[in-house]
């Protein structure tokens, strides 16, 4: 993870700090050296010049000083920006933490959802094993029933039938016997006129026979 680095110009400052105070102790120790190995002052041809020592001394007790608060600011800054890029990334773990949380919520929901599905379609199943054997029942005796009508109506037509034909057979003898009614009487008007007539032949032939 990138963190951009922030007080650039401190820590130029810095380095500028360490930079100077190496040059300042690398001059010191320079001169020192240099007066040391110089020729002596008058009185002392047969020693070292100590006096070299004073830019040595000089050198460190300013050049260590600058070292050491560039680097003090360096770590300032450090801890500056390491404090920055921890903020970030506990505020990158503190949203990573709340999206996990979210999905577990949903992952919990989802998995509600499928024990609620699941203890219905378990209800839909007792359900069904309980209403089988009235289902089968219903459709035996729906079976039953329309067995039973059928026979009956069978039973109905053939009754039906066998009255229409009864009532053709009394419509048909009754025909007959008007038509023997209306033949007898035909009959018996023809035999009285018949009658009659012998009778009218009869005195019309009394006076013939007397003369």
């Amino acid at each position: 993870m990138n963190v951009p680095r922030k007080y650039g110009g401190l820590r130029f400052v810095g380095w500028l700090l360490v930079i100077f105070g190496i040059i300042i102790i690398a001059g010191g120790i320079l001169v020192g050296v240099g007066i040391i190995n110089a020729r002596p002052y008058p009185g002392f041809e047969n020693g070292l010049n100590l006096i070299g020592l004073g830019p040595i001394a000089l050198g460190l007790l300013n050049g260590i000083p600058m070292i050491v608060f560039g680097r003090v600011l360096h770590a300032i800054t450090d801890a500056v920006n390491n404090a920055g890029a921890a903020m970030v990334i506990a505020e990158e773990s503190r949203k990573t933490s709340e999206a996990a949380i979210k999905n577990s919520e949903a992952l919990l929901k989802n998995t509600e959802t499928v024990m609620r599905n699941t203890e219905m379609a378990v209800r839909n199943t007792e359900s069904a094993l309980k209403a089988a054997p009235t289902v089968a029942l219903s459709a035996a005796g729906a079976t039953v029933a329309g067995v039973a009508d059928a026979a009956k109506d069978g039973v109905q037509g053939m009754a039906n039938g066998t009255a229409s034909v009864a009532q053709s057979a009394a419509n048909t003898a009754e025909a007959a016997a008007e038509t023997a009614k209306a033949a007898a009487a035909d009959a018996a008007d023809s035999a009285s006129s018949a009658a009659s007539s012998a009778v009218n032949n009869v005195a019309a032939a009394m006076p013939k026979l007397g003369s």
